[in-house]
C-alpha cells in the first residue's frame, strides 16, 4: 500500500466499487431491454462504460494493496443510494416507458446519494490518483444527473 493511502482510500474503495457495479448492471438492464430512447441508452452506455474502467481501475489498486479482506467486508452492503435486490429484481422486470423513467428516477438517486461519500474521498483520502479519481467522479455523475432530469421531463 502506497505510504500517502489511509483508511478513507480502503474505505471508498471497499465502498465504491460495489456501488459502480450496481450502477453498472442498472444499465445493462436497460441497454438488454426494449427502451429505444436514443438519448436515454446512450446515457446507460456512458454510465456503463465510464464505472466499468473505474472498476478496473480501483481493483486494480486494492489488488495491489492487498486489500481483499476490506473490499469483501463491504461488498454486501447497500448504502449511499444502492436500491436493495427486492427493488432490483422488480427494476429488471420492466419494459419499455416504465423501465426508461425507473432507470432514470434509481440512476438520479444512485448518483446523487453517493456524491457525499465521494467528496469525503476528495477532502479527506492520502493517495493523490484516488482522490483525483473522486473528484472526476463527482462532475461526471452531477452532469449525468442533470442530464437525468431534463431526460425525465
Amino acid at each position: 500500500m502506497p505510504a500517502s493511502a489511509n483508511d478513507t482510500d480502503v474505505h471508498f474503495l471497499g465502498m465504491m466499487v460495489p456501488h459502480h457495479q450496481q450502477a453498472i448492471d442498472m444499465s445493462e438492464v436497460l441497454l438488454d431491454s426494449d427502451v429505444a430512447d436514443p438519448d436515454v441508452r446512450d446515457l446507460a452506455e456512458r454510465i456503463r462504460d465510464g464505472q466499468e474502467r473505474e472498476n478496473a481501475q480501483m481493483n486494480q489498486w486494492a489488488q495491489e494493496w492487498e486489500i481483499d479482506e476490506d473490499m469483501e467486508r463491504h461488498s454486501h452492503h447497500i448504502a449511499n443510494g444502492m436500491i436493495s435486490p427486492g427493488v432490483f429484481n422488480t427494476y429488471a422486470q420492466l419494459e419499455g416507458e416504465e423501465l426508461r423513467a425507473r432507470f432514470l428516477e434509481l440512476m438520479h438517486r444512485h448518483h446523487a446519494e453517493v456524491i457525499a461519500m465521494t467528496q469525503d474521498q476528495v477532502d479527506n483520502g492520502g493517495y493523490e490518483p484516488l482522490r483525483d479519481m473522486a473528484g472526476q467522479m463527482i462532475e461526471v455523475q452531477t452532469a449525468e444527473m442533470r442530464e437525468m432530469e431534463e431526460l425525465a421531463r
